[in-house]
């Protein structure tokens, strides 16, 4: 067994090296594979809200997302974040999900180290993504979420995606709604400054009023359950809605919630025609990226800061810092 685990660990260092070097010699693939992917921009966005009341006028709110903490993460980025956190200094920071890749924790003291330097007037927030709980999920060859293998490498698993038709099935299989919460990862996160919010609400008092952060379990595991996530929720007050995955939109529908905030597309990380849907598989396609409203409320669909593979064309890390602002 060991001698099975350091081949296919092999196999998988060789191929991703072989990429490297072939995005090195092609020229064309230096800027997605090691330029981009370390830019990070901020999206600043003014949301308007009929009947705000005065107290959370001007609130704001920083939203990052989709981490994907590994070995091989680059500390200096990390400290990018960090710095640029610190200089928009918002009032709540919130994160939407997938702070690891594919269930695997490594170096927890690294991710403690970098999640304890956020702070906040109002508090920190988060959900978890489809890489946060015990086992990985994604989609299988029948289109189901489904538990997956992780023994072939990130390239060797995009190129399969690429030349591969996928329908999707818009179901969980019951292995993948059976699968538990990571262990390590929820008692790494309690050490933090930052408030896990699965399928639970919070009501932060903010001047003579009040804001709910309502957040969601996971789409694709099955894990959205909103009839839970809003029984404490105050409908006296605004509320900001976290839900990693957009195509859970659906289920929210009758739910209390003037914006959602989400992640989990990289913003379709390779931004090339035809290409990005082969990659970015979503039940709902206009979920892509950006601001746009749906059902009543503001959605905004976050590029994320990292990647399972760090690859991203015409999709650079992103920042959002949100403004709430009444209606006139």
């Amino acid at each position: 067994m060991a001698s099975n685990q350091r081949l296919t660990y092999f196999n998988k260092h060789l191929t991703d090296s072989l990429w490297d070097l072939w995005c090195i010699a092609s020229g064309i693939g230096i800027w997605p594979r090691f330029i981009e992917p370390k830019l990070l921009k901020v999206s600043k966005k003014t949301i308007t809200i009929e009947q705000l009341p005065k107290s959370l006028e001007g609130l704001r709110l920083l939203q990052f997302s989709d981490l994907h903490f590994k070995k091989n993460t680059s500390n200096r980025f990390l400290k990018k974040i960090q710095r640029k956190v610190a200089e928009l200094s918002p009032d709540i920071i919130v994160f939407t999900g997938d702070f690891i890749c594919h269930s695997n924790l490594h170096d927890p003291n690294a991710l403690k180290d970098f999640l304890n330097v956020f702070k906040a007037p109002y508090g920190c927030y988060a959900v978890l993504g489809n890489h946060d709980y015990s086992e990985p999920v994604s989609l299988n060859d029948q289109g189901e979420y489904d538990v997956v293998s992780n023994s072939s490498s990130l390239i060797s698993q995009g190129f399969s995606r690429l030349f591969k038709k996928v329908h999707l099935a818009k179901r969980s299989t019951p292995r993948a709604s059976a699968i538990a919460t990571h262990p390590k990862l929820i008692e790494l996160l309690a050490k933090t400054p930052f408030t896990l919010l699965n399928n639970a609400n919070i009501c932060i008092p903010i001047g003579n009023s009040a804001l709910n952060i309502c957040g969601l379990g996971e789409y694709i595991l099955g894990k959205t359950d909103p009839a839970t996530a809003f029984k404490d929720y105050d409908n006296r007050y605004p509320g900001i809605i976290l839900l990693h995955n957009p195509d859970g939109l659906r289920l929210l529908e009758k739910f209390p919630g003037e914006i959602v905030l989400s992640g989990h597309t990289h913003g379709g990380q390779v931004n090339l025609p035809w290409m990005w849907q082969k990659f970015t598989l979503l039940e709902n396609p206009q979920f892509k990226s950006g601001l746009m409203q749906s059902h009543g409320k503001w959605i905004y669909i976050n590029r994320g800061v990292g990647a399972n593979m760090p690859f991203r064309w015409f999709a650079p890390p992103e920042l959002l810092l949100m403004t709430l602002e009444a209606s006139k």
